[in-house]
């Protein structure tokens, strides 16, 4: 028997599925897998609208048995079990117990790994979000442990990724101005932490020299100084602005679309194909003037929300632990989006005078049904960073100013 350590922060445990009260439910404009065990309940079900709607809307595909089926969509992309109160039949009528794999765990995911498991959610889910972003405690974690017959088949985690990710995840919580600072005080670290070499223990020494220097210069302003000497570079922004609404406006089908193509009208009004570059630099100084101005003070009380953006990013990714690439460039990946977050909910921050909760969770659930659910998306995405910043990963820091 072998010992499974499970880590789960507050923002799993207390998060509760509001039904037909979501905003945007999930069972809408989403590819709904059935294993073949579920499959199997809903075609020979003794009810019978459970069985016709299996029978004239379920496609097999028999790709697995855990990918046994599909579910087709109505025309408003709709599940045909959901109902007009917007709940959904086989849980009414079945149980919990007949629901998919797919339908069951959303928004929960579960990264494993061979002696441990970490508990997420996706934050495509508006509730997710509110428990993500608006709780102070949301990030702290509960360990607990399981016994299973053996370990899992995925590899051992990497030690130095966890060291990194812890060491990134204690900077994002030292207290700074505006979060910006943190995320520039990772960069460092991230800088020193690739240099590092020998041993995993002295790896460990060169990391930890390294944290105590860049936290006693956020501690005595220091960096927060070094961030104002760099200059911006409105080329990469504009064509980071440019590049990823091209690219999410390719990509077809998604839940929340409608909801992040409001947004993104209210930015692309700033940038008009027929502007002059003068125009579009003062309209892109107008942005970032709104989030200073008016943003941030709006958020001033509750100054966790982007910090626990950050930590969610740096835990749900398994930063340090699951490289794609350089630890630079994986963070870049992460910078992209909350840079276009911000030019979002700046865009409406311009329209309304003020930022609301509602904009956040909309912005932050409809962006993320883009970025974290479909593979092929997510490489894009990753190549569509590479062609701004033409390999130099350190020009993430020009997204700080």
């Amino acid at each position: 028997m072998k010992e499974i350590l499970v880590s789960q922060p507050n923002y799993v445990t207390h998060f509760s599925c509001v039904g037909a009260a979501c905003r945007d439910h999930c069972c809408q404009r989403w590819e709904i897998s059935l294993d073949k065990t579920t499959y199997n309940k809903y075609i020979k079900s003794e009810i019978p609208n459970i069985r016709k709607i299996a029978q004239e809307h379920i496609s097999v595909g028999k790709k697995s048995v855990q990918n046994w089926a599909r579910m087709f969509l109505d025309n408003q992309g709709n599940c045909f079990y959901l109902n007009e109160q917007r709940l959904c039949e086989i849980h009414k009528q079945l149980g919990p117990g007949a629901l998919s794999n797919t339908c069951t765990t959303y928004p929960r995911v579960t990264k494993i790994y061979k002696k441990e498991e970490f508990k997420s959610l996706n934050i495509s889910c508006p509730e997710a979000v509110k428990q993500v972003l608006f709780n102070p405690d949301a990030l702290l974690s509960e360990s607990s442990s399981h016994i299973k017959d053996s370990y899992y088949s995925q590899p051992a985690m990497d030690s130095e990724g966890r060291l990194i990710n812890l060491f990134c995840a204690n900077l994002m919580q030292v207290a700074q101005p505006q979060v910006e600072h943190n995320i520039y005080a990772i960069i460092y670290f991230i800088l020193a932490a690739e240099k590092a070499q020998g041993s995993l223990d002295n790896k460990l020494q060169s990391m930890e020299a390294a944290y105590q220097a860049i936290t006693l210069q956020m501690q005595d302003g220091q960096l927060a100084a070094s961030l104002q000497n760099i200059s911006e570079m409105q080329t990469l922004e504009m064509q980071l602005l440019s590049n990823l609404q091209k690219h999410m406006l390719t990509t077809q089908g998604l839940r929340g679309q409608a909801t992040l193509l409001s947004y993104m009208h209210k930015l692309n009004a700033f940038f008009p194909q027929e502007a002059s570059d003068q125009q579009l630099s003062s309209n892109l100084k107008q942005l970032k003037s709104a989030w200073q101005d008016i943003a941030l003070p709006c958020l001033e009380q509750r100054h966790y929300i982007l910090r626990n953006f950050w930590q969610y990013r740096l835990y749900h990714d398994q930063f340090g632990f699951k490289r794609t690439g350089s630890l630079l460039k994986d963070l870049y990946l992460i910078m992209a989006d909350y840079f276009f977050i911000k030019s979002l909910l700046s865009a409406s921050v311009i329209e309304k005078g003020e930022l609301i909760d509602d904009d956040i969770i909309d912005v932050m659930y409809s962006y993320s049904t883009f970025r974290q659910h479909q593979s092929t998306v997510q490489q894009r995405f990753s190549d569509e960073i590479d062609l701004c910043k033409r390999g130099d990963d350190l020009s993430l820091v020009r997204l700080l100013v």
